[in-house]
Protein backbone atom coordinates (compact mmCIF):
# COMPACT_ATOMS: atom_id res chain seq x y z
CA UNK A 1 0.00 0.00 0.00
CA UNK A 2 1.24 3.71 -0.37
CA UNK A 3 2.23 5.34 2.82
CA UNK A 4 3.82 8.93 3.81
CA UNK A 5 6.21 7.98 5.96
CA UNK A 6 9.19 9.48 7.71
CA UNK A 7 12.51 7.76 7.81
CA UNK A 8 14.02 9.88 10.82
CA UNK A 9 13.61 12.92 12.83
CA UNK A 10 13.70 16.22 10.61
CA UNK A 11 11.72 19.09 9.04
CA UNK A 12 8.74 18.09 7.02
CA UNK A 13 11.40 17.56 3.73
CA UNK A 14 11.47 13.65 5.81
CA UNK A 15 7.97 13.13 4.72
CA UNK A 16 7.85 10.54 1.35
CA UNK A 17 6.02 8.51 -0.23
CA UNK A 18 7.03 4.93 0.21
CA UNK A 19 5.64 1.44 -0.14
CA UNK A 20 4.87 -0.87 2.57
CA UNK A 21 2.89 -3.76 3.56
CA UNK A 22 -1.13 -3.50 4.44
CA UNK A 23 -1.07 -4.92 8.13
CA UNK A 24 -3.07 -7.45 9.71
CA UNK A 25 -5.63 -6.52 12.06
CA UNK A 26 -4.80 -8.17 15.37
CA UNK A 27 -7.79 -9.31 18.27
CA UNK A 28 -10.54 -6.56 18.86
CA UNK A 29 -9.57 -4.64 15.43
CA UNK A 30 -10.83 -4.19 12.31
CA UNK A 31 -8.97 -3.13 9.04
CA UNK A 32 -10.08 0.42 7.02
CA UNK A 33 -9.59 1.67 3.98
CA UNK A 34 -8.59 4.96 4.51
CA UNK A 35 -10.38 7.96 2.38
CA UNK A 36 -8.47 11.07 4.42
CA UNK A 37 -6.44 11.92 7.47
CA UNK A 38 -6.14 15.12 9.17
CA UNK A 39 -3.14 16.79 10.08
CA UNK A 40 -2.76 17.82 13.49
CA UNK A 41 0.17 19.99 15.89
CA UNK A 42 1.04 16.65 17.33
CA UNK A 43 2.11 15.29 13.93
CA UNK A 44 4.69 17.51 13.05
CA UNK A 45 6.17 17.46 16.94
CA UNK A 46 6.56 13.79 16.47
CA UNK A 47 8.45 14.47 12.92
CA UNK A 48 11.02 16.86 14.07
CA UNK A 49 11.62 14.54 17.73
CA UNK A 50 10.60 16.78 19.88
CA UNK A 51 7.76 14.23 21.17
CA UNK A 52 10.20 11.81 21.04
CA UNK A 53 10.00 10.78 25.04
CA UNK A 54 6.36 9.87 24.38
CA UNK A 55 6.14 8.54 20.50
CA UNK A 56 9.57 6.39 20.56
CA UNK A 57 12.28 6.31 17.68
CA UNK A 58 10.97 3.64 15.82
CA UNK A 59 11.53 4.12 11.88
CA UNK A 60 10.27 4.16 9.38
CA UNK A 61 7.37 5.66 10.90
CA UNK A 62 3.75 6.25 9.79
CA UNK A 63 2.14 9.49 11.69
CA UNK A 64 -1.61 10.83 11.66
CA UNK A 65 -4.10 10.54 14.48
CA UNK A 66 -7.33 11.15 12.50
CA UNK A 67 -9.03 9.24 10.14
CA UNK A 68 -12.09 8.60 8.14
CA UNK A 69 -12.74 5.37 5.71
CA UNK A 70 -14.57 2.40 5.33
CA UNK A 71 -14.46 -0.86 6.66
CA UNK A 72 -12.29 -3.39 4.74
CA UNK A 73 -12.85 -6.48 6.93
CA UNK A 74 -14.26 -6.97 10.17
CA UNK A 75 -14.84 -9.77 12.53
CA UNK A 76 -18.12 -12.06 12.22
CA UNK A 77 -19.42 -10.39 15.45
CA UNK A 78 -18.24 -7.08 15.19
CA UNK A 79 -20.61 -4.25 15.15
CA UNK A 80 -19.10 -3.02 11.89
CA UNK A 81 -19.51 -4.42 8.18
CA UNK A 82 -17.41 -4.00 5.22
CA UNK A 83 -18.17 -0.64 3.23
CA UNK A 84 -19.75 0.91 7.16
CA UNK A 85 -18.27 4.90 6.50
CA UNK A 86 -16.24 5.02 9.84
CA UNK A 87 -14.14 7.82 11.97
CA UNK A 88 -11.43 6.99 14.70
CA UNK A 89 -8.95 8.23 16.87
CA UNK A 90 -5.48 6.74 16.27
CA UNK A 91 -2.97 5.67 19.47
CA UNK A 92 -0.08 7.89 19.48
CA UNK A 93 1.70 5.05 17.21
CA UNK A 94 -0.34 6.95 13.90
CA UNK A 95 -0.88 5.04 10.93
CA UNK A 96 -2.93 7.60 9.14
CA UNK A 97 -1.03 8.98 6.40
CA UNK A 98 -1.82 5.60 4.82
CA UNK A 99 -4.01 3.83 3.01
CA UNK A 100 -5.15 0.95 5.23
CA UNK A 101 -4.76 1.06 8.49
CA UNK A 102 -6.05 -1.25 11.74
CA UNK A 103 -8.15 0.27 14.80
CA UNK A 104 -9.37 -1.02 17.55
CA UNK A 105 -12.89 -1.62 17.31
CA UNK A 106 -13.86 0.35 20.25
CA UNK A 107 -11.79 3.28 18.76
CA UNK A 108 -14.66 3.19 15.78
CA UNK A 109 -18.06 5.36 15.16
CA UNK A 110 -20.18 5.71 12.28
CA UNK A 111 -19.97 9.18 10.60
CA UNK A 112 -23.02 10.94 10.98
CA UNK A 113 -25.06 11.86 8.15
CA UNK A 114 -24.27 14.72 6.24
CA UNK A 115 -20.42 14.89 6.80
CA UNK A 116 -18.07 13.30 3.69
CA UNK A 117 -15.14 11.93 4.15
CA UNK A 118 -12.88 15.47 4.36
CA UNK A 119 -14.79 16.71 6.83
CA UNK A 120 -15.34 13.51 8.53
CA UNK A 121 -11.44 12.86 9.15
CA UNK A 122 -11.03 16.87 10.67
CA UNK A 123 -13.37 15.98 13.59
CA UNK A 124 -11.93 12.91 16.33
CA UNK A 125 -8.80 14.23 17.28
CA UNK A 126 -9.54 17.76 17.99
CA UNK A 127 -13.04 17.49 19.14
CA UNK A 128 -12.22 14.29 22.06
CA UNK A 129 -9.46 16.65 23.18
CA UNK A 130 -12.10 19.70 23.93
CA UNK A 131 -15.21 16.94 24.85
CA UNK A 132 -12.79 15.68 27.34
CA UNK A 133 -11.05 18.26 28.48
CA UNK A 134 -14.45 19.68 29.54
CA UNK A 135 -15.14 16.24 31.77
CA UNK A 136 -12.42 17.26 34.16
CA UNK A 137 -13.32 18.28 37.74
CA UNK A 138 -16.86 17.39 37.07
CA UNK A 139 -17.59 18.82 33.85
CA UNK A 140 -19.47 22.10 32.54
CA UNK A 141 -22.58 23.02 33.79
CA UNK A 142 -25.34 25.39 31.98
CA UNK A 143 -24.50 29.22 32.92
CA UNK A 144 -20.60 28.34 33.49
CA UNK A 145 -18.24 31.48 31.99
CA UNK A 146 -15.65 29.40 29.41
CA UNK A 147 -12.56 31.08 27.96
CA UNK A 148 -10.87 29.42 25.28
CA UNK A 149 -7.52 30.32 24.57
CA UNK A 150 -6.60 29.79 20.72
CA UNK A 151 -10.39 29.42 19.34
CA UNK A 152 -10.00 29.36 16.33
CA UNK A 153 -8.12 26.35 15.90
CA UNK A 154 -8.49 23.01 15.35
CA UNK A 155 -9.25 21.78 18.99
CA UNK A 156 -10.58 25.72 20.21
CA UNK A 157 -12.94 25.63 17.57
CA UNK A 158 -14.45 22.26 18.59
CA UNK A 159 -14.28 23.22 22.23
CA UNK A 160 -16.57 26.96 21.51
CA UNK A 161 -18.81 24.76 20.01
CA UNK A 162 -19.26 22.06 22.84
CA UNK A 163 -18.85 24.43 25.73
CA UNK A 164 -22.23 26.50 23.81
CA UNK A 165 -23.94 23.07 23.53
CA UNK A 166 -23.85 22.08 27.02
CA UNK A 167 -25.04 25.75 27.99
CA UNK A 168 -21.56 27.98 28.91
CA UNK A 169 -21.51 31.47 28.03
CA UNK A 170 -18.25 31.70 25.87
CA UNK A 171 -15.56 34.14 25.68
CA UNK A 172 -12.81 33.24 23.03
CA UNK A 173 -9.68 34.46 22.47
CA UNK A 174 -8.29 34.43 19.35
CA UNK A 175 -6.62 37.25 16.45
CA UNK A 176 -8.52 39.77 15.04
CA UNK A 177 -8.39 37.97 11.81
CA UNK A 178 -10.43 35.17 13.15
CA UNK A 179 -12.95 37.21 14.97
CA UNK A 180 -15.99 36.72 12.73
CA UNK A 181 -15.23 32.93 12.08
CA UNK A 182 -15.06 32.42 16.15
CA UNK A 183 -18.34 34.11 16.35
CA UNK A 184 -19.90 32.14 13.75
CA UNK A 185 -18.79 29.57 16.22
CA UNK A 186 -21.11 30.48 19.04
CA UNK A 187 -18.58 32.54 21.19
CA UNK A 188 -20.40 35.13 23.33
CA UNK A 189 -17.50 37.51 23.28
CA UNK A 190 -14.00 37.78 21.40
CA UNK A 191 -10.83 38.97 22.56
CA UNK A 192 -8.06 40.05 20.49
CA UNK A 193 -4.97 38.62 21.41
CA UNK A 194 -3.12 41.21 20.06
CA UNK A 195 -4.89 44.30 21.85
CA UNK A 196 -5.82 42.96 24.87
CA UNK A 197 -4.14 40.88 28.00
CA UNK A 198 -7.59 38.74 28.12
CA UNK A 199 -5.23 37.37 32.18
CA UNK A 200 -5.92 41.12 32.85
CA UNK A 201 -9.84 41.52 32.14
CA UNK A 202 -12.06 41.65 35.52
CA UNK A 203 -14.35 38.74 34.34
CA UNK A 204 -13.65 35.55 36.41
CA UNK A 205 -14.63 32.34 34.85
CA UNK A 206 -14.83 28.42 35.99
CA UNK A 207 -13.47 27.12 33.05
CA UNK A 208 -10.54 28.08 31.25
CA UNK A 209 -9.13 25.89 28.08
CA UNK A 210 -6.05 26.57 26.73
CA UNK A 211 -6.15 25.38 23.60
CA UNK A 212 -2.82 26.03 22.27
CA UNK A 213 -0.87 25.63 25.82
CA UNK A 214 0.28 29.42 25.25
CA UNK A 215 0.01 30.95 28.73
CA UNK A 216 0.14 29.51 31.91
CA UNK A 217 -1.67 28.51 35.13
CA UNK A 218 -0.15 31.33 37.16
CA UNK A 219 -1.07 33.76 34.74
CA UNK A 220 -4.42 32.52 34.28
CA UNK A 221 -5.93 32.02 37.48
CA UNK A 222 -5.81 35.50 38.40
CA UNK A 223 -9.46 35.61 36.50
CA UNK A 224 -10.50 31.93 37.96
CA UNK A 225 -13.45 31.57 40.67
CA UNK A 226 -12.99 29.63 43.64
CA UNK A 227 -13.40 26.26 42.07
CA UNK A 228 -12.39 27.12 38.76
CA UNK A 229 -10.00 25.08 36.52
CA UNK A 230 -7.30 25.51 34.02
CA UNK A 231 -6.51 23.00 31.60
CA UNK A 232 -3.80 23.25 29.35
CA UNK A 233 -3.37 21.00 26.01
CA UNK A 234 0.23 20.21 26.85
CA UNK A 235 1.76 18.98 30.15
CA UNK A 236 4.83 20.79 31.50
CA UNK A 237 6.54 20.23 34.45
CA UNK A 238 5.16 23.60 36.54
CA UNK A 239 1.18 22.12 35.85
CA UNK A 240 2.70 18.53 37.02
CA UNK A 241 3.74 20.71 40.00
CA UNK A 242 0.36 22.58 40.33
CA UNK A 243 -1.87 19.96 39.58
CA UNK A 244 0.01 17.57 42.37
CA UNK A 245 -1.28 20.63 44.81
CA UNK A 246 -4.77 20.78 43.58
CA UNK A 247 -6.21 19.55 47.07
CA UNK A 248 -4.46 22.53 48.73
CA UNK A 249 -5.99 24.98 46.71
CA UNK A 250 -9.43 26.09 44.99
CA UNK A 251 -8.05 27.20 41.56
CA UNK A 252 -7.14 24.03 40.27
CA UNK A 253 -4.71 23.29 37.10
CA UNK A 254 -4.47 20.21 35.15
CA UNK A 255 -3.82 19.63 31.52
CA UNK A 256 -5.84 16.49 29.36
CA UNK A 257 -4.06 14.12 27.04
CA UNK A 258 -6.71 12.73 24.58
CA UNK A 259 -7.44 9.19 24.58
CA UNK A 260 -8.93 7.25 21.67
CA UNK A 261 -13.01 6.61 22.59
CA UNK A 262 -15.53 5.29 20.39
CA UNK A 263 -18.00 6.21 22.79
CA UNK A 264 -17.15 9.76 23.32
CA UNK A 265 -16.89 9.84 19.63
CA UNK A 266 -20.66 8.80 19.49
CA UNK A 267 -21.26 11.99 21.35
CA UNK A 268 -19.47 14.24 19.23
CA UNK A 269 -21.76 12.54 16.62
CA UNK A 270 -24.78 13.19 18.57
CA UNK A 271 -23.99 17.01 18.68
CA UNK A 272 -23.12 17.06 14.82
CA UNK A 273 -26.39 15.41 13.70
CA UNK A 274 -28.51 17.90 15.89
CA UNK A 275 -26.61 21.08 14.55
CA UNK A 276 -25.05 22.07 17.37
CA UNK A 277 -21.38 20.73 16.09
CA UNK A 278 -20.17 21.31 12.90
CA UNK A 279 -15.68 21.31 11.30
CA UNK A 280 -14.30 23.13 9.49
CA UNK A 281 -11.71 22.57 7.24
CA UNK A 282 -9.17 25.09 5.86
CA UNK A 283 -7.28 23.20 3.35
CA UNK A 284 -7.40 19.78 1.96
CA UNK A 285 -4.15 18.11 0.38
CA UNK A 286 -3.13 14.90 -1.52
CA UNK A 287 -1.42 12.66 0.61
CA UNK A 288 1.32 13.40 -1.58
CA UNK A 289 1.58 16.99 -0.80
CA UNK A 290 1.67 16.28 3.66
CA UNK A 291 5.36 17.95 3.43
CA UNK A 292 3.10 21.58 2.11
CA UNK A 293 0.49 20.35 4.54
CA UNK A 294 3.33 20.49 7.60
CA UNK A 295 4.69 23.60 6.77
CA UNK A 296 0.87 25.37 7.15
CA UNK A 297 0.50 23.40 10.35
CA UNK A 298 3.72 24.19 11.76
CA UNK A 299 3.09 28.32 11.25
CA UNK A 300 0.44 27.73 14.04
CA UNK A 301 -1.80 30.35 12.08
CA UNK A 302 -4.29 27.40 10.87
CA UNK A 303 -8.17 28.26 10.86
CA UNK A 304 -9.85 25.12 12.08
CA UNK A 305 -8.32 21.88 10.45
CA UNK A 306 -5.47 20.68 7.82
CA UNK A 307 -6.88 17.16 5.84
CA UNK A 308 -4.89 14.93 3.75
CA UNK A 309 -7.16 13.34 0.87
CA UNK A 310 -5.90 9.86 0.50
CA UNK A 311 -8.83 8.33 -1.90
CA UNK A 312 -9.29 11.81 -4.28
Amino acid sequence: MKALTINQFGGPEQLRIQEVAIPAAGPGEILVRIHATAVNPVDYKIRNGSMKFISGKKFPRILGGDIADTVEQSPKKSLYRPGDKVFAMLSIKGGGYAEFTTVRESHLCHIPEGLNMTEAASVPLAALTALQAFRKEGGIKPGDLVLINGASGGVGSFAVQIAKARGAYVTAVCSARNTEFVKNLGADRVIDYNSEDFTKISTRFNRILDAVAKSSFRRCSKILEKGGLYVSTIPNNGLFFYQALNFLRSKKAGFIMVRPSGGDLMIIADYIKKGLVRPFVQQTFPLEEGARAHEIIESERVRGKIVLSVIP
